[in-house]
């Protein structure tokens, strides 16, 4: 991967998370699943840096988590959004938005019109 992917994971990765957590509530690996899986395969996340990431969005209150037992040792982390989160994941996307709307016009690239 290089640098500026990097960056840009880095930039997108909390609200990619939340967002896929609005839809239902998921495990570690299951999120990291199912970016790569609705990105085709572009987009992937490494278990540790994804956990260091949902630890600190637990303590910002923007997750809540449960831990449930599978099969007789094994214990899962089902990570879920909170109204907090939902209500993050909205700023974030509307300042993301703005952003891409400023690239594109730099780039001179289509953008929606807000109409």
């Amino acid at each position: 991967m290089s640098k500026n992917q990097d960056s840009y994971k880095r930039g997108t990765a909390e609200f990619l998370i939340l967002y896929l957590l609005q839809q239902e509530e998921m495990y570690g690996y299951q999120l990291t699943q199912r970016m790569a899986e609705k990105s085709g395969g572009r987009y992937t996340m490494l278990l540790g840096s994804l956990y260091l990431m949902l630890t600190r969005m637990e303590a910002d209150g923007f997750v809540t988590s449960r831990t449930q037992l599978v099969g007789k040792k094994l214990t899962r982390h089902y990570y879920k959004i909170s109204e907090k989160g939902a209500a993050h994941l909205q700023e974030i996307l509307a300042e993301y938005d703005e952003i891409c709307k400023g690239v594109n016009l730099i780039l001179d690239r289509e953008v929606e019109s807000d109409e």
